[in-house]
């Protein structure tokens, strides 16, 4: 009996063969052969020429090879419906696995279903639904699915993979885990070869040390490099980094910024801006250039400061920061504004130090010298220390000032206002004081050391000291030349009116003198990356 059966089989498999020649020739189509089945039946309760299959059915179709434990083939329609231990085996690169296939031959597809599994090379898909279009060489998933490639896996609700290029496409919910970072995207393109992520939508990056976010762009998870191209921005846990194009190294911790750099140091109240710049997480070393500008709060304003160039570098062993401008120094606050050719900010004693003839205005008082120190407390100014040719001049009206003069000169500052200024070495004043709100006179002083108060921006008092002399003369009894301390010079000309006058190059002051440097400690260098 076994003898007849496997007779029958062979039979009909020769019949088959003869069979399919005709036809291909008359429809212009590849008919799919069976090339083996331990059992196979025809019977009209499976339909017209239909053909069930039993136990180690192996089909072919180009160069696609299946194998399945039973299966139904439809001759007209040159389709197969295979069921259990499903292998699909394509040119011997890719081994796809299931519990269900659906094969039209026709259409050159294969619809697999249920524990799905796609294999090349060191790509893994996985999924409960997958339909594979051999014809244009795509896979495809609608309800979830997981590609694992080395060390990453991404999981998508929708998923399209190109075996042929060894490239897939997610959309919908992608997470993208990492051993060093988890990535979420509503649409991301992956090239299985080189492990590259293209970023094309809304896409953020988290790990231990910081969170990306960009809207376009590549990320290279082997070298774990990213060029971020669009609403790009790096997180932190005390500095953000914003730009529109950003190169970022992970490895280095290196994040060069071209257009629209923004640097938030929220641990210093501090904001670096720039049209080109770079912060690295790990050294916390940063510049900005091209329109640069530091931003700083103090209490209820910010003052705005640009420069040529700016750099922020790490105070050894503390938290905080050396910052440096230079070149074309000039800020503005409602308040307060200035210009010189550098500073230094050291953020750890709220130290700002303005070098080479810096002038100052604070509401109506200008201060000039060789160079100048700003003192905070609480983010709010107290105190300025001028040095070396120190000059402070407040006008009284359109053609007279009230000034100060001496070699060493500290101002004393509360709620914003000048109210005290002490001078040490060659002291010098004119001022105009008043009686009833009228100028009685004009006051010349001298004395090697002396001391100003002030009210209301109004001299109150004068305190002398060692060899004092000074005289009271009527208001237009001097000369102009008279009533003006040598190297008197009033700058209003060149005083930034507005956050925009920052941005202003015109031609300094002329300088009172030259200092070295070296005196003050003043690194130059150029930070490295």
């Amino acid at each position: 009996m076994k003898g007849v059966i496997r007779f029958l089989v062979f039979f009909s498999i020769l019949l088959w063969y003869g069979i399919v020649p005709a036809q291909q020739a008359q429809e212009g189509r590849r008919q799919v052969h069976i090339e083996h089945a331990d059992y196979m039946e025809g019977s009209e309760r499976f339909g017209k020429n239909v053909q069930a299959l039993f136990g180690n059915v192996r089909f072919r179709h180009h160069q696609t090879l299946m194998h399945c434990d039973s299966a139904f083939f439809y001759r007209d329609s040159n389709r197969v419906h295979a069921y259990g231990s499903v292998h699909v085996i394509q040119n011997d690169t890719i081994d796809l696995y299931g519990d269900v296939l659906f094969y039209h031959g026709d259409e050159d597809k294969a619809m697999v279903r249920e524990n799905v599994r796609m294999v090349t090379k060191n790509v893994v898909l996985t999924t409960e639904f997958l339909d594979y279009d051999r014809r244009n060489d795509v896979a495809y998933y609608y309800d979830g699915g997981k590609i694992v490639s080395d060390n990453n896996e991404l999981v998508s609700d929708w998923g399209y993979y190109y075996p042929r290029t060894e490239e897939a496409h997610f959309r919908k919910e992608v997470v993208v885990t990492n051993p060093d970072y988890k990535m979420y995207s509503d649409t991301l393109l992956y090239y299985t070869i080189s492990e590259v992520i293209k970023i094309v939508g809304p896409t953020t990056i988290i790990s231990d040390r910081n969170e990306i976010y960009s809207e376009a762009g590549f990320y290279d998870t082997q070298k774990d490099i990213a060029q971020l191209e669009r609403n790009s921005s790096i997180k932190g846990e005390e500095q953000q980094l914003d730009g529109d194009t950003i190169f970022y190294d992970r490895n280095t911790g290196f994040g060069e910024v071209f257009s629209n750099m923004f640097l938030h140091d929220t641990t210093n109240h501090v904001i670096i801006k720039g049209d080109y710049g770079y912060y690295n997480e790990l050294t916390q070393r940063a510049l900005a250039t091209k329109r640069a500008v530091l931003m700083q709060i103090h209490q209820n304003d910010t003052l705005f400061l640009h420069a040529d160039t700016l750099r922020a570098d790490p105070i050894p062993d503390t938290e905080f920061q050396m910052i440096r401008a230079y070149r074309n120094v000039k800020f503005f606050r409602p308040d307060f504004q200035g210009r010189c050719d550098s500073m230094v900010y050291n953020l750890q004693d709220s130290i700002n130090t303005f070098y080479k003839d810096p002038v100052l205005w604070a509401n109506r008082n200008q201060m000039s010298a060789s160079s100048i120190k700003l003192y905070t407390r609480n983010r709010a100014l107290y105190k300025a220390e001028l040095i070396e040719n120190a000059f402070v001049i407040g006008p009284e009206d359109t053609a007279s000032y009230n000034q100060i003069k001496g070699r060493h000169m500290t101002g004393y500052i509360k709620d914003n206002k000048l109210y005290r200024i002490d001078v040490e070495g060659n002291g010098q004043t004119i001022y105009y004081p008043k009686e009833e709100g009228e100028v009685i006179g004009v006051n010349k002083a001298e004395s090697s050391n002396l001391t100003i108060l002030l009210e209301e921006q109004e001299v109150t008092g004068i305190i002398l000291r060692n060899q004092p002399s000074g005289n009271l003369n009527p208001p237009d009894f001097l000369t102009r030349d008279a009533r003006r301390l040598e190297g008197f010079r009033w700058l209003e000309e060149y005083r930034p009116k507005t956050m925009m006058d920052i941005f202003k190059h015109d031609v300094a002051p002329e300088a009172v003198s030259q200092i070295n440097y070296s005196d003050f400690h003043f690194d130059r260098s150029m930070p490295t990356r």
